[in-house]
C-alpha cells in the first residue's frame, strides 16, 4: 500500500474505528514522521476520552492517555512547529488539566499560521492548517474563560469572524460547545 492511500484509508476509518485506523499508520514507516506519530497519539487520544460506542467517558482512560502522550512527545520532539501535532499536544493536556502547557501549544498554532514550515512537511493542506489556527482560538477562548474573561472573548470573536469568512471548524453545532 502506497502512503496516499493508507493515509485516505485512515482519514476514513478513524471516527468509527480507532484501532483499525492506528493499524494502517502501523504499516507505513511511522517511527521519524511526526505527522504519522500524531496520527497515532490521536486514536489513543480518542479512545482516552470515548467508549468503543462513541459515548464520552466519564474519567479518561490514563492508559490510553499515556500511549496518546508517548507518541505526541516523539512527534513534537521531531518537529515542534507542525501545527496539528501542537493542536493534538495542546488537545492531550487540555483534557489532563495541563491548561498552562495547551495555552502554549494553541497560541504557538496562532502565532505560527499557515506558513510553509508549520504545514508538517506538506501533510496540511492551507484548509486544514487554516482549521486549526481557527479552533485554536475557540480551545483559547475556553481555556481562559474563567482566568481573563476580556481575552477569552477576543479569542472567541476573532474565532467567529473567521467562521464567518468560511473557515472550516470541528466545533459543531458551535452552540453545544460554548460556555454559559
Amino acid at each position: 500500500m502506497n502512503r496516499d492511500s493508507v493515509l485516505q484509508e485512515f482519514r476514513d476509518t478513524i471516527t468509527k474505528d480507532s484501532l483499525k485506523a492506528r493499524n494502517l499508520i502501523r504499516k507505513l514507516n511511522y517511527k521519524d514522521d511526526p505527522y504519522l506519530l500524531q496520527c497515532i497519539a490521536q486514536t489513543y487520544l480518542d479512545e482516552s476520552r470515548f467508549n468503543e460506542d462513541g459515548i464520552q467517558r466519564e474519567y479518561l482512560d490514563w492508559r490510553k492517555w499515556r500511549m496518546a502522550e508517548r507518541y505526541i512527545i516523539k512527534a513534537f520532539e521531531l518537529d515542534s512547529n507542525c501545527l496539528i501535532v501542537l493542536y493534538t499536544m495542546g488537545s492531550l493536556r487540555k483534557s489532563s488539566g495541563q491548561a498552562d502547557i495547551a495555552i502554549y501549544c494553541f497560541e504557538k498554532i496562532i502565532k505560527l499560521g499557515i506558513k510553509a514550515e508549520s504545514l508538517c512537511q506538506n501533510q496540511l493542506t492551507v484548509s486544514l492548517a487554516n482549521e486549526l489556527v481557527n479552533d485554536s482560538k475557540f480551545e483559547l477562548y475556553r481555556l481562559y474563560r474563567y482566568k481573563d474573561p476580556v481575552l477569552s472573548k477576543k479569542y472567541l470573536y476573532s474565532y467567529r469572524r473567521k467562521l464567518k469568512k468560511g473557515v472550516n471548524t470541528i466545533f459543531r453545532p458551535l452552540e453545544d460547545f460554548l460556555l454559559g
